[in-house]
């Protein structure tokens, strides 16, 4: 049994992990993001044991377990794999992102890689933030960064746009069928629809409004599985398995820029709806943000 193996929650964000390992593709800095620091900190610390692994082979995609590195991953003390804590419970003082991005400046110990995992990441204040992006911007050859987040929305896009972003989701979640085919529609046609169209999906919403929370979270969920399906392309990586056709084809039409940027307007918009901001304006813009993002 590998470290993998022993997560037992976040399958799928699993799954996209072991894809870019077996595909040798790793980021020098990722952005893990979701409600469970914990569930976010088990994972990183599981990839991070996987890329330690000396007695891994080309092509695999977990810790042997036993070799050296691993037993210091699992004991917490291997001199390349550093979990950063910050002093203070409530923020992350740009004096100690220095201390960081000093640290960062040292080779690895024994190791290839020296792998950062930063917990509480969006408790960064803002030049905290800034004083990072030059190091994520021109990265030693050997770092690995992992920022964890409870809050995408409290980074900086010129962080969010330097890193891999891996969100960590709520599973098994059951929509209405209703709800499951009023976002099928806006999502399989939106490309083509004209304004005028638009217009009309928006006054459909408006009917029926207290459904929207549950609606954003369903776009967000197939957006998701867009995204971790073009970064994998692992058709167990995703959870709309009814779509997965359509999920493909769209994986093959929008960048991973538009995908970002649906999602980051689906946040919007539900921090619009929370502060009572104009309900048409607030999804013609959504709508519009997501017929962009097909090329």
């Amino acid at each position: 049994m590998g470290v993998f193996d022993k997560i037992t929650g976040q399958k799928r964000a699993a799954a996209i992990l072991q894809r870019m390992i077996r595909a040798d593709r790793i980021s020098h800095a990722w952005l893990f993001s979701g409600p469970s620091m914990a569930s976010l900190q088990e994972l990183a610390l599981a990839f991070a044991q996987t890329l330690q692994c000396t007695q891994r082979k080309a092509g695999e995609a977990d810790a042997c377990m036993t070799c050296r590195s691993c037993r210091q991953a699992m004991d917490r003390n291997h001199p390349d794999i550093r979990v950063w804590t910050h002093e203070k419970p409530t923020t992350f003082s740009v004096d100690e992102a220095r201390a960081l991005i000093s640290d960062i400046s040292i080779r690895p110990y024994e190791s290839e890689r020296k792998i950062y995992i930063i917990p509480d990441a969006h408790l960064m204040r803002q030049e905290a933030q800034n004083a990072l992006l030059k190091t994520l911007e021109e990265p030693p050859s050997y770092i690995v960064i992992i920022l964890l987040t409870n809050s995408t929305d409290a980074m900086l896009e010129t962080i969010r746009s330097r890193c891999q972003p891996l969100e960590l989701a709520e599973e098994n979640i059951q929509y209405s069928q209703e709800l499951c085919q009023t976002a099928e529609s806006i999502l399989l046609n939106i490309h083509s629809w004209e304004m005028s169209r638009i217009n009309i999906a928006i006054k459909e919403l408006a009917d029926s409004k207290t459904q929207i929370p549950q609606l954003l979270e369903l776009l967000t969920s197939w957006y998701r599985d867009i995204l971790y399906f073009k970064a994998s392309m692992d058709p167990d990586s995703i959870l709309n398995h009814e779509h997965l056709s359509e999920i493909r084809i769209l994986a093959g039409q929008t960048s991973y820029e538009g995908i970002q940027n649906v999602l980051e307007s689906i946040q919007k918009a539900r921090r619009r709806l929370v502060a009572n901001v104009n309900f048409d304006l607030t999804m013609e813009l959504l709508l519009l943000a997501m017929k962009d993002a097909v090329s």
